[in-house]
């Protein structure tokens, strides 16, 4: 019996021993929380394979990776950080990311990861991210908005890209001739609408008024926002746009532009990562032309960040996954594979002759701006987008939806 009980006591003594060992196992090992949105399947699956080589790199950090839809994502993103302790988030630059700031729920990145980027990232990107002196966002991908056209279609009509308001008449009037929709825009979630007013704002108007605009130092009512929607409505006025496709969300617009249905979509250029790889050779893509030639060519270039909400837990590990992410290797390679453009300041010529068009706007830009709802003050962004969709609908009356417009952002803002 002595014999059993000093092999019981030996196998409980093993076991206690295990579990000891697992739990300063458990607590030597890091969690790394992070939470990303998603737009497309191949955004995820490049986003997935990175979060796989780090934690494959790092086996001491157990990476608890989220994904969510973009919609869902960004409706539920301040909310959802406010309360849970999330490492690493997805956001946007601009004001959404001087928001999240202002109300201290984003940190900075400390001082030596910062001096890092700094050595490696473009300066562009990576001022964009700072606010009252701290670094609040790690540069992830960003991209130009421009016009998705089908490069057959235009050579069977004998369309060449427009580069002025006359051209860009022109072409629109040669596609309806020849039965199709020189336009087509999926306004059913408000922002790729909203791009329409950006570029036009943008190219009659220029950066400095457009900024102010949004900012709120510039009412909706002056008149050189008339202008800009006088202007739209001229252009839906002759059915350049496709009415079926207003009722669709963004993704739903472009098998009409590869059925020649329709002949231009306007959109980031993340979009290049949904089309089809037997068809992508087929398309073009090209900057909204000038409006007025002496107003320089502004682009909407949404950047993509990454932050560190002030909940998180593991700040340290977090540093050391944008660290990760950071060399060359990995941060090129996501944006290759995502079809948008890398912030870092090397960057080699891409295989894809559409990623490299896409880099030839945004170096030839006289300046940059991240779209309405990222550069918007949060009081103006449904206010205008309800005001949009309520133009888009015939009889495009501009007076309406500029009262509309101006009567919401002042419910906003509780006046």
């Amino acid at each position: 019996m002595r014999g059993v009980t000093t092999l019981r006591s030996l196998t409980a003594n093993l076991a206690l021993f295990a579990l000891l060992t697992l739990s300063v196992g458990q607590a030597l090992a890091g969690q790394l929380v992070v939470h990303f949105m998603i737009s497309s399947g191949v955004q995820r699956t490049a986003w997935v394979s990175m979060v796989d080589r780090f934690a494959a790199a790092n086996p001491d950090i157990q990476v608890i990776n989220r994904e969510w839809p973009q919609e869902t994502y960004k409706a539920e993103f301040e909310a959802t950080i406010a309360k849970e302790p999330i490492d690493i988030a997805f956001w946007f630059a601009g004001e959404r990311l001087n928001a999240m700031a202002a109300k201290k729920l984003i940190v900075p990145i400390d001082w030596e990861t910062v001096r890092g980027l700094r050595a490696v990232m473009s300066k562009p990107t990576l001022d964009a991210t700072v606010i009252d002196g701290g670094t609040y966002g790690f540069p992830l991908s960003y991209y130009p908005w421009g016009f998705f056209y089908r490069k057959p279609l235009f050579e069977q009509l004998g369309i060449a890209v427009p580069t002025s308001k006359d051209d860009f008449r022109r072409i629109s009037q040669r596609l309806k001739d020849a039965g199709i929709a020189p336009f087509a825009v999926g306004a059913i979630n408000g922002w790729p609408a909203a791009a329409w007013f950006d570029y036009l704002n943008l190219r009659l108007n220029g950066i400095a008024f457009h900024q102010k605009l949004l900012s709120g130092e510039i009412p909706f009512s002056d008149p050189r926002v008339k202008a800009v929607f006088v202007e739209w409505k001229d252009l839906l006025n002759k059915g350049y746009f496709h009415e079926p496709s207003m009722a669709l969300d963004w993704d739903g617009v472009f098998p009409y532009l590869y059925r020649d249905q329709v002949g231009m979509v306007l959109m980031g250029g993340f979009a290049g990562a949904k089309i089809p790889a037997n068809i992508k050779k087929e398309i073009g893509f090209f900057p909204f032309p000038h409006q007025v030639s002496k107003v320089p060519m502004t682009e909407e270039a949404p950047l993509d960040v990454l932050v560190l909400p002030a909940k998180g837990k593991n700040h340290r590990d977090a540093h050391r996954f944008l660290k990760f992410l950071a060399q060359p290797a990995n941060l090129n390679a996501y944006n290759e594979s995502v079809n948008q453009i890398s912030p870092l300041k090397q960057v080699p010529l891409s295989k894809d002759a559409f990623m490299n068009s896409q880099r030839a706007i945004l170096d030839q830009a006289a300046s940059l701006t991240f779209f309405f709802d990222r550069d918007a003050n949060a009081a103006l962004v449904k206010p205008v987008f309800n005001g949009i969709r309520a133009f888009l609908n015939p009889p495009h009356d501009v007076d309406a939806a500029l009262h509309q417009i101006q009567v919401e952002i002042a419910a906003a803002k509780g006046l």
